[in-house]
């Protein structure tokens, strides 16, 4: 009889520990981790590429600012800013920062290199003659 006793005193208690065990207050579950939102990355600058060979790369916005380097024809290049038809240009394969002028750049690359017109020279003023002075007859 003591086997018999003492397996329903073993029962008695697993019954009365998964009895407890479920009365037990756990507390609050804790809240649910926020849903994975994907952040877009931060706007980027426009790129841009040359459409002309040897595109001048300068100091600043003007032609009379000094040339620090050339683009060449589909060299991509980000624009930082712009000022009077001038682009503030990034060359990131040549790693340097300068102005050129954004007539000769487009968001796409081109099929061929566009030609550049060339501005002529003005023509040199001749010098009005002096008049004759009349010959002694």
């Amino acid at each position: 009889m003591t086997l018999r006793r003492t397996l329903t005193a073993l029962a008695l208690g697993v019954m009365a520990l998964a009895l407890f065990m479920g009365c037990v207050d756990r507390g609050p579950s804790p809240p649910p981790p926020p849903p994975m939102v994907e952040t877009p990355p931060p706007p980027s600058r426009p790129l841009y590429f040359v459409t002309v060979s040897g595109l001048a790369l300068r100091e600043g916005p003007s032609t009379s600012a000094p040339q620090i380097g050339a683009l060449e024809f589909n060299d991509e290049v980000e624009v930082l800013d712009t000022n009077a038809g001038w682009g503030r240009v990034f060359d990131g394969r040549r790693n340097r920062t300068g102005w050129a002028s954004m007539r000769y750049l487009q968001p796409m690359p081109a099929d061929r290199p566009r030609s550049v017109p060339r501005r002529r020279a003005p023509a040199p003023q001749e010098s009005p003659k002096p008049a004759e002075t009349p010959k002694a007859m």
